[in-house]
């Protein structure tokens, strides 16, 4: 008991800084604009558009490393030793402060992604549609040219329409997004305790930017590196469409699958490693 409520008080920490204001100010805003040719059209079709428009929204490359980068950017604060920890080691324990740390980027990883899917409906208010249905709007956006002559700025994929319903999406984008932003601080955390700072947010970084050479590769190599990215896997609204024949992102079973193992893997070491290091601490808070 006394564990999760030291996670909870430390994701709470977490979520309450200026790190995390940042991160909202600029999601919003960027939703904003996005749905801004949404309102467009609907204004001229004179028709509500769907709930479910957060998977799409990170089915576009451009909102979806902004999105990451914003996520280290709002972790860089987790897991490093400083000065101002000292006292949370000492009362906590090694362990009980690791696992209070990890458990505090993956409940801001879910705030985070939580508050993102908000900030794509919000700006749709009141004139959205309040049902388990895709509805007529955004099929005619997937299967017209609509999308284009009103400026939108991400895709609609009609695929995905046939293989989950809006709720069932959205429950996987914002599980899996969380998962894979609580891959990353926990990624972040784990060089650092075995190198440092600096480290730790470049291979996070790293993480997310490979995400790139996935999407530009041809489909059939596409698929095979797809299996390692964490980060591409967001774009789970593209999971149904072929490219050129082939389906390239990996089933959502291996999705969680492989962050759970991973995330479980790294924990481990991070455990092993916290209870042996000497830590030197240092005032290095920014």
């Amino acid at each position: 008991m006394k564990q999760i409520q030291y996670i909870w008080k430390n994701a709470a920490l977490k979520i309450c800084n200026s790190r995390a204001l940042a991160f909202a100010v600029i999601i919003f805003v960027v939703c904003r604009g996005y749905c801004g040719p949404v309102n467009r059209f609907m204004d001229a079709a004179d028709y509500p558009v769907s709930w479910c428009v957060f998977p799409f929204f990170m089915g576009t490359n451009s909102f979806l490393i902004l999105f990451w980068f914003l996520m280290v950017y709002l972790h860089s604060d987790v897991p490093f030793m400083q000065h101002a920890n000292m006292y949370q080691v000492i009362r906590a324990g090694r362990v009980g402060w690791a696992v209070g740390q990890v458990g505090g980027i993956f409940l801001r990883s879910f705030a985070a992604v939580l508050f993102t899917a908000l900030c794509t409906i919000l700006p749709l208010l009141p004139r959205i549609e309040l049902a388990n249905e895709w509805g007529k709007l955004l099929r005619t956006v997937a299967m017209t040219n609509a999308g284009t002559e009103y400026g939108f700025k991400f895709a609609v994929y009609y695929q995905i329409f046939s293989e989950y319903t809006p709720l069932q999406l959205m429950g996987i984008s914002i599980l899996l997004c969380t998962f894979i932003s609580g891959f990353l601080g926990t990624l972040m955390f784990f060089i650092s305790l075995y190198s440092n700072k600096v480290l730790g947010v470049a291979g996070a970084l790293a993480m997310a930017i490979l995400m790139f050479f996935v999407i530009n590769m041809h489909p059939k190599i596409r698929y095979k590196m797809a299996f390692f990215v964490p980060s591409v896997w967001a774009q789970v609204a593209r999971s149904a469409t072929p490219e050129l024949g082939y389906y390239w992102l990996p089933s959502v079973p291996y999705m969680f699958g492989f962050l759970t193992v991973g995330t479980g893997l790294m924990v481990a070491f991070i455990l092993h490693k916290v209870k042996r290091v000497e830590f030197n601490w240092e005032n290095d808070d920014v």
